[in-house]
């Protein structure tokens, strides 16, 4: 039976960036290291062409006619859970749409019945350097495409054949200023060393003190998950999170209240803090799911075990 978890890539990037193109790459080379790869696709019409490329022993989950970040975000925790329940994977490639939110993706794949099992490793986006370039957009793509960069750890600079040679560094610079952090690639036909997706690693406190070096690509916005073995202070527990407000995206999981019996279904958004009260009679794993940037994990698992004293 497998005990580590299984590793989690996210592609992003909008509609012609070289997605597929990547991903056929990767798991080339995932084959060649021997490595168990499952595929999860998500195309915002009725048909999936995109998935006739995936070689037929790779397992596949297609969502289609809809975007996993809002109406199919659900979906693909489930089809996560399935493709980790039928399979012994190493890692999930999971390709979005162009129009896809990254933060709405990271958090389908932390869901609390998912975190034990599945470790986010890389956050790649790849951006149409033309595109990039010209900007020739309306308001909105504009937005999202800054917010796929920003939430990458890996960003891949893509199609440079179509720009001139001298605009390379200018359109690099205009990147590293969305995401200091981010370790940008420049390519042609998504041509990486798909080693630096193996190296990637989660950030941490420490790490991020530290300069970035060609052998790790880090995962800045952070996910932490805690075990809860006793009934918080919800109004402490509110209190505390919103000293957070400016760095925590999300927070979920199962939880007891000091306050109230039962097992709630926690949720933390845009500063509002939901407590769902579970109706089914079953054991709930109490978990609670952090999402954030500049989090520290041992001041979180500090106050936490504080909200659990009586």
């Amino acid at each position: 039976m497998r005990t580590s978890k299984t590793e989690i890539f996210i592609l992003s990037g909008f509609l012609g960036s070289g997605k597929s193109t990547l991903l056929a790459k990767l798991l080339k080379f995932e084959k060649q290291q021997g490595r168990q790869i499952g595929v999860i696709m998500n195309e915002m019409g009725k048909e999936s062409i995109d998935s006739e490329a995936i070689p037929n022993e790779i397992p596949l989950k297609e969502l289609l006619n809809g975007c996993i970040c809002c109406n199919l975000q659900g979906e693909l925790s489930l089809q996560l859970k399935v493709l980790t329940e039928e399979n012994e994977l190493d890692a999930i490639y999971i390709e979005s749409t162009g129009a896809a939110h990254l933060l709405e993706v990271v958090d389908a794949c932390t869901h609390p019945l998912l975190i034990n099992h599945l470790e986010i490793k890389g956050i790649i986006t790849l951006v149409n350097a033309k595109q990039w370039r010209d900007r020739k957009m309306s308001i909105k793509l504009k937005k999202l495409l800054k917010e796929q960069i920003k939430f990458a750890n890996i960003i891949i600079l893509n199609k440079l054949d179509t720009i001139e040679e001298g605009e390379i560094d200018s359109l690099m610079n205009s990147i590293r200023e969305i995401n200091p952090n981010g370790h940008i690639i420049p390519s042609t036909y998504a041509e990486i060393d798909p080693k630096i997706l193996s190296s990637s690693k989660v950030d941490t406190i420490e790490d991020s003190l530290k300069d970035l070096n060609n052998e790790h690509a880090h995962l800045h916005l952070q996910t932490f998950s805690f075990p809860i073995n006793s009934p918080i202070n919800r109004i402490q527990f509110e209190k505390w999170l919103s000293v957070y407000s400016e760095q925590l995206y999300r927070a979920k999981g199962f939880i007891k209240l000091m306050e109230t019996p039962g097992t709630f279904l926690f949720n933390y958004s845009y500063g509002t803090s939901m407590f769902e009260r579970c109706k089914l009679n079953k054991d709930y794993p109490e978990t609670l799911v952090f999402i954030g940037e500049n989090l520290d994990h041992k001041e979180i698992e500090t106050m936490l075990f504080k909200l659990q004293q009586r």
